[in-house]
């Protein structure tokens, strides 16, 4: 079966045809209940820590323009 509230969008459509689907989504927010349980077997992923940048790595990437050109 396909997202759950995308079925939901679908089903208010067929409802009140002929309107913008901007009020549709609208009315579907509404009326729409979230089931209680996510797919099992799926956790959050974890933002990756970033390392520090080298201080002279700017100026060889600019010394590398300027002989491009």
């Amino acid at each position: 079966m396909a997202n759950a509230w995308l079925a939901h969008v679908k089903a208010t459509m067929k409802k009140h045809k002929g309107m913008k689907f901007k009020q549709i989504l609208k009315m579907a927010k509404k009326t729409y209940k979230k089931s209680g349980k996510s797919s099992p077997g799926k956790s959050r992923r974890r933002k990756r820590r970033r390392t520090k940048k080298k201080k002279g790595r700017k100026k060889s990437r600019r010394r590398r323009r300027r002989r491009k050109r």
